[in-house]
């Protein structure tokens, strides 16, 4: 039988729990255009620049927080720094998750890349194995691979530097081609390199949030293709075989080198070797993790690197005193030989040069969406379990409070007494939030590094003439996309005297 203290506890926490959901109940959404009954703000979404649109969203509701609602799915940017560590740092338990595409994930193919995948077992694992190659202490290891493939990418543009946006693209993947699979990778036309290359072309198109109906309504992908309207799925047919072709290509590679003794040590050999060979079905999912974790190296390597690295280029031509400064700074350190990662710490405005090109431009505007597990609060708004939520990093990197004349490459923001403002530099939101942050970021700020100084220390670049010398103004456009990529444009690249032409040509010995 029930004490009169025991019913008396009970009523109230009976009270106290249901205070509690009608308080929930009660907490405003955060805000947002307003939408339409059933469909929401399917009318509203920006198909292209999106995070143009969020931020000019988050001004006129004077909240750094937005909310849209499609087709029942809750969506929620966050548009301010300290939200998005707020949330997706702080309260990293919550906001790990991933909305899984299923156009991506599933029709794809990409549903094994580590950075796409839910939260849980499956992806700590993987992700674990990719901080154990990409740590601080371990990603050092690396550095002779990239300094040999920065060292390529100043012949190739010595021998024909109009094509800078193809040797910068064939340098960092075949970089990434080492370092993950042990493959040397053809001077040109290789057969690796132009199957990765499509196939993350078409992930590229089908990663812009609201490409495909199926991704609000998932049910869709049981429509049978030739049905009118269906048209995604045939696509979805071809491209999945694109995705597995460059997936399986690569680790078969990587595994006949190593059975014929001619492979470079790599991720993919020390994988194998601390493989148990178990047999059977545990043997098959042995092998898909070690595809699903090499995968993700490579592609998460390459890609981000390339537009970096592209929109150095660009801003050297745009801000020639930027890079006279510099090239300085390396004379004074290293005026006969090429730049090595021993002098990293030595060339303060030459890294603050690499940091200032993550932020100027930013390569992942809206980064890869979290999902929430549950209802959470947050400044006096309901954010409901499910939501979709996007960290609008290009907005962060133009706020004017932190970043002042945003839009001016200035890489002395990032200085503090003639040092790098550790503050500002680590981590840069580029790379992400909580446990979701980017494993591979020391990797990447190094080839960049290696890639950035090395070109400053051999050549000029400018802008190209035309008829009668007359400079061209050259159009610097950004392809809107997941990630951006820059447009083909003219510029002049030279060597800065015969003895950086030496020096880039004995390199090859090295």
């Amino acid at each position: 039988m029930l004490t009169d203290t025991t019913v008396i506890v009970f009523a109230l926490i009976l009270a106290l729990a249901g205070c509690y959901r009608l308080r929930a109940v009660r907490l405003p959404l955060p805000p947002g255009p307003k939408g339409y009954p059933v469909i929401g703000n399917l009318f509203d979404m920006p198909f292209e620049q999106q995070w143009v649109k969020y931020r000019e969203w988050a001004k006129r509701y004077n909240s750094d927080i937005i909310h849209l609602r499609v087709l029942g799915n809750s969506i929620v940017v966050l548009n301010s720094q300290k939200a998005a560590n707020d949330l997706l740092s702080v309260r990293s338990r919550l906001y790990s998750d991933r909305s899984v595409s299923t156009m991506i994930n599933e029709l794809l193919g990409w549903g094994g890349m580590v950075s796409l995948m839910p939260y849980g077992h499956a992806w700590r694992t993987r992700r674990r194995a990719i901080w154990q190659e990409f740590n601080p202490d371990r990603s050092v290891n690396h550095r002779p691979k990239q300094l040999r493939h920065a060292r390529d990418l100043l012949r190739r543009l010595l021998k024909t530097p109009q094509a800078f946006l193809h040797h910068i693209d064939h340098t960092l993947a075949a970089s990434m081609f080492a370092v993950a699979y042990g493959i040397d990778v053809k001077a040109e036309h290789d057969p690796h390199l132009a199957r990765s290359e499509k196939a993350f072309r078409q992930l590229q198109k089908a990663a812009i949030s609201g490409s495909y109906m199926v991704d609000f309504v998932p049910v869709l992908k049981y429509v049978p293709s030739w049905i009118p309207g269906a048209g995604f799925k045939a696509y979805a047919d071809r491209v999945r075989a694109d995705t597995i072709a460059m997936i399986d290509g690569q680790y078969e590679e990587g595994c006949r080198l190593i059975q014929e003794g001619r492979e470079e040590p790599s991720l993919l050999s020390r994988m194998l070797a601390g493989r148990p060979s178990g047999g059977g079905i545990h043997d098959l999912l042995d092998i898909k993790f070690i595809k699903d974790v090499t995968s993700q190296v490579y592609g998460g390597g390459a890609e981000t690197s390339h537009a970096a690295l592209s929109s150095f280029v660009a801003a050297m031509v745009l801000y020639p005193d930027v890079q006279r400064k510099g090239q300085e700074e390396i004379e004074a350190l290293a005026f006969s030989r090429l730049p090595t990662f021993e002098d990293l710490p030595h060339l303060p405005y030459v890294h603050a040069i690499m940091l200032e090109i993550l932020r100027w431009q930013s390569i992942l505007p809206l980064g890869i969406a979290h999902r929430l597990t549950v209802d959470d609060e947050y400044n006096g708004y309901l954010i409901p379990k499910g939501s979709i939520v996007f960290a609008n990093i290009w907005a962060i990197l133009q706020d004017e409070a932190q970043y002042r004349d945003p839009d001016t490459f200035n890489p002395e923001r990032f200085l503090k007494d003639g040092q790098v403002d550790a503050k500002l530099a680590d981590p840069l939101p580029n790379f992400g939030f909580g446990r979701r942050i980017c494993p591979g970021r020391f990797f990447a700020m190094d080839s960049l590094w290696i890639s950035m100084a090395s070109i400053l220390a051999t050549f000029n670049i400018a802008k190209a003439k035309g008829e009668h010398g007359r400079d061209i103004e050259p159009d610097i456009r950004w392809i809107p996309g997941f990630s951006r990529h820059l447009a083909p444009f003219p510029c002049s690249i030279t060597p800065r005297s015969q003895e950086a032409v030496k020096l880039i040509q004995d390199s090859e010995s090295v």
